[in-house]
């Protein structure tokens, strides 16, 4: 008997999550250690989705460090590939990218509760420091199945089916998702510092 002939393939309802390495990211993440520091010495910073870690306030796409200044260009440059890759046809010149972003410090015992980022379209996380030979789960950033009441059955080794995805961020690593998904970051276990910036972006209409 002859197999079915297939007609076409959707992924449907997928969930993307890219993965981009930076270049020469170990002078740069040295920058945005030692600058994150200095904005945690110089204020309390914001209590979100933080449990006991230091978060800072969301205005890095303003500020003037070098390191942050570096950064941002390469989080510009990474949404818009996001963006092609899941809308290859996307007109830039239409749409306005308005952003916001932040540092995360998680000392030993710190984490993230779950949360998304409702008002945007992207969110996205860069590493610039993350204890080496972390043990199990520590410091794992997890995201969380939107999907309601999909069964628990699935079809072993298709991502499709699974109702979490964890990710172990190494330094120079950014990732970007979009900001409907339910994320959270598991408790540092190690006495080194977890330095992480955080950023949402969105489009709207370019003024005329």
């Amino acid at each position: 008997m002859d197999a079915p002939a297939l007609l076409g393939f959707e992924p449907l309802f997928a969930s993307p999550l890219l993965r981009f390495a930076l270049p020469d990211a170990a002078a740069l993440n040295a920058m945005l250690v030692a600058e994150a520091r200095a904005m945690r010495a110089a204020g309390p910073g914001m209590s979100v989705s933080n449990q006991h870690g230091w978060h800072s306030a969301m205005d890095l796409f303003h500020r003037s460090e070098p390191g942050c200044a570096a950064l941002c260009r390469h989080i510009l440059a990474a949404l818009r590939n996001a963006t092609l890759r899941v809308s290859p046809g996307f007109d830039f010149s239409t749409k306005a990218l308005q952003v916001e972003g932040w540092i995360n410090i998680n000392s030993q015992g710190s984490y993230n509760t779950p949360h998304s980022h409702a008002g945007w379209a992207w969110s996205g996380t860069y590493y610039a420091a993350v204890p080496e030979n972390a043990p199990g789960r520590s410091g794992l950033l997890e995201f969380l199945d939107p999907r309601a009441g999909i069964s628990v059955i699935s079809v072993e080794g298709a991502g499709c089916f699974a109702t979490k995805m964890q990710v172990q961020p190494k330094p120079g690593e950014m990732v970007i998702f979009p900001a409907y998904l339910t994320h959270w970051v598991y408790p540092n276990e190690l006495a080194g510092e977890r330095v992480s910036v955080a950023f949402n972006a969105r489009f709207a209409p370019r003024p005329r």
